[in-house]
């Protein structure tokens, strides 16, 4: 039979609001008794109920976490850091992926307040949502890298327009006047931003948006590889082109490798994010990198400060991408 506060209570021989002050960690126990209910734990197997403890004091020592993708290497560093934070305040981090779908990501932060979250790390699917927003006033929250209108909560950034305008700058200093960009979706804070530095760097230098050049893709490595395609298969190919995640770029990649298109004799790629492959291929990739780790980082000590103090005015980080140039923007003939 498995067992129970009262049997490491009556074990330690103390009372069951003393076994309770030591579960919890509210001190007040003198250092011998402690030791004396821990080995009682020890000696039962004793293991506390931590969702009757949290549904008793309406407060958990979980953090729920919600990314678009669990498997892109991105939201994975963004992850590691916040997690990394999040056990350092002796709190657990629970992960789920919404897959960009509306239905799971609601079905997700359903389960995280059901289960009485603490405070929620979310990477939103659409920027407006009248049930996202709902969710921000009944516990804390942090948005990362996607922002929406109107949501009461922390934010972490990142500065995309300053990064696509540096990349196509870079393709312009090389010589380039033909440049495409596979974007993402235009409604996503990233597609939208990203694609407006692209735009603005194009006009600062008084070189023509092409149309034809401009590919709206979903952010997964399918769209960058049949919109990569569609671009070389122009009458008029682009000699340039602008990839705007890492997933899309590696889906670039796979298409320029199983076709005749040579990387850094006809044609000239930067992606948007660093990749584990960048500096396996020749010409090394040049990418917009991205603090990915302290982007989880700066959210996860936010939010727990948050959580806190709850009463403190709403903050935004914007952090700052940069250029990582290997040679891949050039063309060597």
């Amino acid at each position: 039979m498995k067992a129970t506060i009262r049997d490491v209570a009556k074990l330690a021989g103390v009372s069951v609001a003393t076994v309770s002050r030591v579960i919890n960690k509210l001190g007040g126990v003198r250092p011998e008794t402690e030791q004396r209910i821990e080995k009682a734990m020890e000696e039962l197997q004793y293991i506390p109920n931590v969702l009757a403890r949290s549904v008793a004091s309406k407060k958990t020592k979980l953090i729920g976490m919600i990314v678009p993708d669990v498997e892109n290497p991105f939201f994975a560093a963004v992850f590691s850091g916040a997690d990394k934070v999040v056990r350092e305040y002796a709190y657990t981090t629970l992960l789920g992926g919404s897959n960009d779908t509306y239905e799971r990501e609601e079905n997700l932060l359903q389960t995280m307040l059901e289960h009485q979250a603490s405070g929620i790390l979310l990477t939103p699917t659409f920027p407006k949502a009248k049930w996202v927003e709902r969710m921000g006033n009944r516990v804390p929250t942090c948005l990362i890298d996607r922002d929406m209108e109107g949501m009461n909560c922390d934010r972490v950034l990142i500065d995309n327009r300053r990064g696509t305008y540096e990349a196509t700058k870079l393709f312009i200093q090389k010589g380039h006047t033909q440049l495409a960009i596979i974007t993402g979706p235009l409604e996503s804070t990233p597609g939208r931003e990203r694609f407006e530095g692209f735009k603005q760097c194009l006009h600062d230098f008084s070189i023509e948006l092409n149309q034809d050049y401009i590919q709206i893709g979903d952010f997964h490595s399918g769209s960058g590889y049949q919109l990569g395609k569609r671009l070389l298969k122009l009458n008029h190919p682009p000699t340039a082109i602008l990839s705007c995640n890492n997933l899309m770029t590696i889906g670039l990649l796979e298409m320029i490798h199983t076709s005749s298109i040579r990387l850094g004799e006809d044609l000239g790629v930067i992606g948007f994010d660093d990749i584990p492959i960048a500096t396996l291929m020749h010409p090394n990739l040049t990418v917009v990198s991205r603090p990915m780790r302290e982007m989880g980082e700066c959210a996860a000590e936010m939010l727990l400060q948050r959580i806190q103090n709850p009463n403190q005015p709403n903050r935004t980080v914007i952090m700052s991408p940069h250029l990582i140039v290997r040679g891949s923007e050039s063309i060597f003939s």
